[in-house]
């Protein structure tokens, strides 16, 4: 008897692993880059974020793998409105931000479209959308001075455009550690 419940409780804990594996993945070809594009908003938690983002005190990042963290931040069709999950899932990113763990740290708020439409006009949808996620952080008490919005339009795919689950992937946020505040 006690040699099924203890091969249960493996099954459960390699179960549990490999959901928890799934939920975000490392993109091998950035380092540093921690990917909930495809993650449904509602289970990622501010913990995650922090965990995604945070670097030891005293640690030099380096430009070319700093910490990153892709979110599904979802905005209304064709314009910088965020949707309700969207929403939610800032709060969270409000609440990492605050952390002890990150409160010291300056970071970058990409905006990222799918491919439809002209280059110019995802340029500028992606700028407005950073912008309004940079507000909302404000809003919410985040310093202006730790957070900067650039808009990267549809220069940056993270899945093929030739479907609606790579377009919607590629239509994120990215928070971007840039090192700690001067």
């Amino acid at each position: 008897m006690r040699q099924t419940s203890a091969a249960w409780r493996m099954l459960l804990m390699a179960g549990l692993a490999l959901g928890l594996a799934a939920l975000a993945t490392a993109d091998e070809s950035a380092p540093g880059v921690t990917d909930y594009s495809a993650t449904d908003a509602g289970v990622i938690e501010a913990g995650d974020i922090v965990e995604a983002l945070a670097v030891p005190r005293g640690t030099r990042i380096r430009p070319n793998a700093r910490p990153t963290v892709r979110l599904p931040v979802y905005f209304e069709f064709n314009s910088a409105d965020l949707r309700e999950d969207a929403v939610q899932l800032l709060e969270k990113v409000t609440v990492a931000l605050a952390s002890d763990e990150l409160s010291t740290f300056r970071f970058s708020v990409e905006g990222h479209t799918d491919s439809v439409g002209s280059d110019d006009y995802n340029a500028d949808l992606s700028n407005r959308r950073a912008n309004t996620v940079q507000r909302f952080l404000e809003d919410r008490g985040i310093d202006t001075a730790r957070l900067t919005a650039i808009g990267r339009g549809e220069s940056s795919p993270v899945a093929p455009n030739d479907d609606a689950d790579g377009r919607q992937r590629n239509r994120r946020v990215e928070l971007i550690n840039l090192g700690a505040t001067p």
